[in-house]
């Protein structure tokens, strides 16, 4: 599992780990123009700051009409994600297009993209607080529904076990099993040390490496050690659950909350074990709920959300039109 943990994360990262401890280079080999001195400017957020209390702001994006007709949809990213390179941002667009008259936000994580940093000792409770408080103090109306991409998918169903009239519907794609523990746990321990090396002598708010000419800013940011710092932040949020709640099922069930489930479709030929375990995680989190898709989305690797939006579009639709209609997805 740790290969679809990780997916995200070395999408956007990998090349500011590796560089690290080396110039970096292109994927020709060739070696990429370092970035001016001072040249960055972190560019304005795209959406709105919102106090959330303790004096931190997150930062939120929301698509779609003021006053929406049904519930708004929340967007978790994965690990490393946030508004500006989110995976999300594509299905975002497809979400409002799919489902008229639904506004759907994205929002930064403590600590991630334009979001004030995450505190000492930040926990998985912490960021539920924060979505609390963040949708409490924007003005959106309970239920919603939590659309979940890999990592996020975990934090949406933490959000439903603490407050769970708080959620009409959920959507989780490619999440993160609670059989995906074992898996984190090595991935945390594998990228901790690289992102404190990385940012350990670089300048605030400067990318720790040399990026091509042309690069846009809001990509750039994903380097600078505020973003890094950020995500080993999340990791250790990870590594601070009780050991109790690393056990399969510890996050609960969803009862007969409507829950779509968007796995993957690409796999090695044969399936590889990574394949077979991943696709049984994926059946135990159809399971959560007894008004409950599974659906496959046959061209997509672990990013779905960027490889087949219209997928998640179409999934979050259903949901919308079951939660309006009062009907059964299954």
């Amino acid at each position: 599992m740790l290969r679809a943990i990780l997916t995200v994360f070395v999408l956007n990262l990998s090349i500011a780990l590796a560089a690290s401890v080396a110039p970096a280079v292109a994927q020709n080999g060739a070696a990429q123009a370092p970035a001016p001195a001072g040249g960055y400017v972190r560019p304005a957020p795209p959406g709105r700051l919102v106090a959330v209390g303790g004096g931190r702001r997150l930062h939120l994006l929301c698509k779609g009409p003021e006053t929406p007709a049904g519930p708004t949809v929340i967007i978790e990213a994965g690990l490393s994600q946030y508004t500006a390179n989110s995976t999300n941002g594509a299905a975002q667009a497809a979400i409002v297009a799919a489902a008229p008259g639904t506004r759907v936000c994205t929002y930064d994580r403590a600590g991630m993209g334009w979001s004030d940093p995450a505190p000492a000792g930040w926990t998985l409770d912490g960021m539920t607080a924060d979505l609390q408080a963040l949708l409490q103090a924007a003005g959106i109306r309970r239920p919603v529904i939590l659309v979940g991409h890999s990592f996020g998918g975990l934090l949406a169903r933490a959000y439903v076990r603490a407050h769970p009239r708080d959620v009409a519907g959920v959507v989780l794609v490619e999440a993160t099993s609670d059989r995906d523990a074992e898996g984190f746990d090595a991935a945390s321990a594998a990228v901790i040390p690289q992102i404190d090396q990385a940012t350990a002598n670089a300048a605030p708010g400067q990318p720790v490496i040399g990026l091509p000419a042309g690069t846009a800013p809001e990509v750039v940011m994903s380097f600078t050690p505020e973003i890094l710092k950020g995500v080993k932040a999340e990791f250790e949020a990870w590594n601070r659950l009780p050991p109790a709640m690393k056990q399969p099922g510890a996050f609960g069930t969803l009862g007969n909350l409507p829950l779509i489930v968007i796995r993957r479709g690409k796999a090695a030929t044969p399936p590889s074990a990574d394949d077979i375990a991943h696709r049984e995680g994926q059946e135990a989190l159809a399971a959560l709920s007894s008004d409950s898709v599974l659906i496959v989305a046959a061209n997509s690797g672990h990013t779905v959300p960027l490889d087949e939006p219209q997928v998640v579009a179409d999934a979050v639709r259903r949901i919308v039109e079951a939660v309006r209609t009062g009907a059964k997805l299954s």
